[in-house]
């Protein structure tokens, strides 16, 4: 097992961590608080070149003063002109009813069942003049928004209230009537909405009532038929993250495919450009959002580092997609999600590959090995999160991902597949009956998940209470650490434990020493053979 901090490139991790802090700060902390990090990093920035330039520094000594101040100042500047921008928006000045037409930009939410969604939109034009858009949080009825679909023109009457905040949304709307569509999705949209829309159907033709609502889930991140029951075992279980459309649902998509180009012979330009277009094929299926976006970028980076165990290569592609993320979508630094998403993206391309490892020198098998890693990794990486974010700390969570790993993959790709053949044609049509019988074919590992969920997650003891906030995370977070820190002693001890073996008398070295002086002596000289 390698060292609790394995060695690799971590240059990326600290203007990560530098503009994800800045954009917290800008989102929660005082209006005006951002300018002053923008004086102050060009203020240090100036230093430093300054003191280079006199000769009273060199500059390795200051570089990194140097880069930790530039990224704050470019970070807090981008990011104060954009709530500038908001703040000046036509939008932000009114107060009362008025007429809008906005994009659908995400699926609706459910806020309560049946009663209200929550969508997010663009707004695109006010009071019947177009405006620069800006984002905003629609939330209507779900009688009558339920049905929309994302990349729709859409103009209502709604009652405009302030933002929450933390975010950069202009406002929130109320919706007052009922939509009107305005054109057409594009092409793309319609089509993926047409393939979300007959694995709905194709589902409750093939499966029972729970697994026809988890299908769905499991593969796109659709959980508008998933009954309350189902969703319950799952978040005891601690299994909720297979239920949304995660990074590890773009790794085993995209990874599946990548595979097979790979076996079929293709070159590392075909399959890399083979990979890329399945990725946004499969953004688009599940919605481009920047929850999706987001989780694509971890996928990728997840793949990257299970793929040949390139933890090189991995880290900076983490890092680059935490600063790519946060740049663009600056509210991602306060959203859960994100933190989840990287947490459990950095367990495991730091610390499966040798708990992996670890778990074969014990003669585990490689595929058992494989999966108590990659579970162990992200579960240690994301408790305290989840402790801070919950006041729970789930007993059972390791266990149940561990039972379920096998079959998720399988799920994954076997269910995209037959979600897109299953659009092809009419709903009787040959596509569409040989997905229902695709479908049927997963019934064992739907209804395995099932039972592991609600097994495990109607335990008594499947999730225990901890102190709420920063003091449970930090409470969780001691008692992960010391558990790796005691499996890595172990380790320790168990690796000088097997060099002492080796070295002792009548053990490996001799072993090894008859075994080469009985191949010199069964081998002729080259001397004997001429005679």
């Amino acid at each position: 097992m390698v060292g609790l901090i394995p060695s690799g490139d971590y240059r990326l991790v600290v203007p990560a961590s530098v503009i994800w802090v800045v954009s917290v700060v800008g989102l929660l902390g005082p209006p005006d608080s951002l300018w002053p990090i923008v004086i102050a990093g060009g203020a240090g920035c100036a230093t430093c070149v300054g003191a280079v330039r006199r000769g009273w520094v060199s500059w390795s000594a200051v570089s990194f003063v140097v880069v930790i101040c530039g990224v704050a100042a470019v970070t807090a500047g981008a990011l104060a002109i954009r709530l500038d921008a908001r703040a000046a928006h036509p939008l932000s000045h009114i107060d009362g009813k008025v007429g809008v037409t906005v994009i659908i930009r995400d699926d609706p939410v459910t806020l309560d069942p049946g009663a209200r969604v929550r969508i997010r939109v663009d707004v695109a034009a006010v009071a019947g003049r177009d405006c620069r858009r800006i984002a905003a949080e629609l939330i209507g009825p779900g009688d009558d928004w339920a049905e929309v679909t994302p990349g729709q023109h859409v103009s209502a009457l709604v009652r405009i209230s302030p933002a929450r905040g933390h975010d950069l949304l202009a406002a929130r709307l109320s919706a007052v009537s009922a939509p009107r569509l305005v054109g057409r999705p594009p092409p793309h949209q319609r089509v993926a909405g047409d393939i979300r829309q007959r694995l709905r159907l194709l589902s409750a033709r093939a499966l029972g009532p729970d697994a026809s609502g988890l299908l769905p889930g499991l593969v796109l991140g659709d959980t508008s038929m998933l009954g309350a029951e189902v969703r319950d075992d799952f978040r005891e279980a601690g299994l909720t993250h297979l239920l949304a459309v995660s990074g590890s649902n773009f790794a085993i998509v995209c990874g599946a495919a990548i595979f097979g180009i790979r076996w079929l012979g293709a070159s590392p330009w075909v399959t890399a450009v083979a990979g890329t277009i399945v990725l946004v094929g499969f953004v688009i299926l599940v919605r481009p959002s920047p929850s999706v976006l987001r989780a694509a970028m971890m996928g990728m980076v997840g793949l990257l580092a299970l793929v040949g165990s390139r933890r090189a290569q991995a880290m900076p592609a983490l890092g680059g997609a935490t600063v790519i993320g946060l740049l663009w979508w600056p509210e991602l630094a306060v959203a859960p999600g994100f933190a989840l998403s990287v947490s459990a993206t950095a367990g495991l391309v730091l610390w499966s590959g040798g708990l992996r490892d670890w778990l074969r020198d014990r003669r585990v098998p490689p595929m058992l090995a494989e999966l108590v890693a990659m579970a162990a990794a992200a579960q240690l990486a994301t408790a305290p999160l989840i402790a801070v974010l919950s006041g729970r700390f789930s007993i059972v969570g390791l266990l149940a991902n561990i039972l379920v790993v096998p079959v998720v993959g399988l799920v994954g790709v076997v269910g995209t597949a037959a979600a897109v053949v299953g659009a092809i044609g009419g709903p009787d049509g040959v596509g569409a009956r040989c997905a229902e019988l695709v479908i049927r074919g997963l019934e064992p590992e739907l209804w395995w998940m099932s039972m592991c969920a609600r097994v495990l997650g109607r335990l008594s003891w499947a999730a225990v209470p901890v102190p709420s906030g920063v003091v449970g995370g930090i409470v969780v977070a001691g008692g992960s650490g010391l558990f790796v820190f005691v499996l890595h002693l172990l380790a320790h001890r168990a690796a000088r434990r097997g060099e002492l073996d080796a070295r002792a008398p009548g053990r490996g070295r001799d072993v090894g020493r008859v075994w080469h002086h009985g191949r010199r002596d069964a081998t002729p000289a080259p001397a004997a053979r001429g005679r």
